[in-house]
């Protein structure tokens, strides 16, 4: 699976994450302006170290910034640990973004967090982050299970009979053939404690935007690939998922070496 071919939106993010830099960096000029006078008058030292906490602020943002942008290209590689400092700063950035994207582009609010999870599953997919399959979790939502069926799997997924009425048999069937943990989950605050005992090392989370958006928050610095579900019948009720895309994702991120030997 090739990035720049599977996450096509993460540009858009991308480009307004650096009108949001060019704000919050206009804004802080500003304000470094106007205090100077004022603060000036109180202690020149203490002017000068405004001035120069503000510039370092100012620098901390662009070179956040420039290694998403760096890392999104490819150009050269990115230790793990600044690129998950990275991922935060895009969570960070969201409120800004979406202001400015609603009032240049008229961007609505599920179209940039489509495009910030195209962002991050596009950073998660540069190859930086490998993974042996076992501490790999397939993270999803109960509204994948068909909703007549008795045999329900938020507690237990080996409930699943694999009936091929809905799609968590063929999740599961991902799951025993590479040895994945999976949970299914009816919420966020389940889907976070779940989280907290499975201790994963990366997720692959499926859910619509709203809740991969904020997952993909809640859960850092553990890197996330999400994987959007369909909507055929309204949200959250028999919700369907890409199946193809949920084994992409695990191939993307498994140790092969590691998965090799084990089997």
């Amino acid at each position: 699976m090739k990035c720049n071919e599977s996450y096509k939106t993460y540009p858009l993010y991308l480009k307004l994450s650096a009108l949001s830099c060019m704000v919050i960096t206009l804004i802080m000029s500003f304000t470094m302006y106007i205090v100077w006078p004022g603060l000036e008058q109180i202690s020149y030292t203490l002017a000068l170290v405004s001035e120069i906490i503000g510039g370092i602020i100012i620098l901390i943002v662009w070179f956040l910034w420039f290694l998403l942008a760096i890392a999104s290209a490819g150009a050269t590689y990115i230790h793990p640990i600044l690129l998950r400092i990275a991922n935060r700063f895009i969570y960070l950035l969201f409120p800004v973004s979406l202001g400015l994207g609603r009032v240049f582009i008229g961007i609505k609010k599920d179209e940039l967090r489509q495009s910030m999870i195209d962002l991050i599953n596009h950073l998660v997919g540069m190859k930086l982050y490998k993974v042996c399959p076992e501490r790999i979790l397939l993270l999803t939502p109960h509204c994948l299970q068909e909703n007549t069926c008795i045999h329900k799997v938020t507690h237990d997924v080996y409930n699943c009979k694999q009936c091929g009425r809905c799609q968590v048999g063929g999740l599961l069937g991902i799951a025993k053939e590479y040895g994945c943990q999976f949970i299914v989950v009816t919420g966020g605050t389940l889907a976070r404690m779940k989280v907290k005992e499975a201790k994963p090392k990366a997720i692959i989370a499926i859910a619509c935007e709203r809740d991969l958006a904020s997952g993909m928050a809640d859960v850092f610095p553990i890197p996330v690939i999400g994987v959007l579900n369909q909507r055929p019948n309204g949200p959250c009720c028999n919700t369907t998922v890409d199946i193809k895309k949920v084994r992409e994702a695990v191939e993307l991120l498994i140790d092969k070496d590691t998965y090799e030997r084990n089997c």
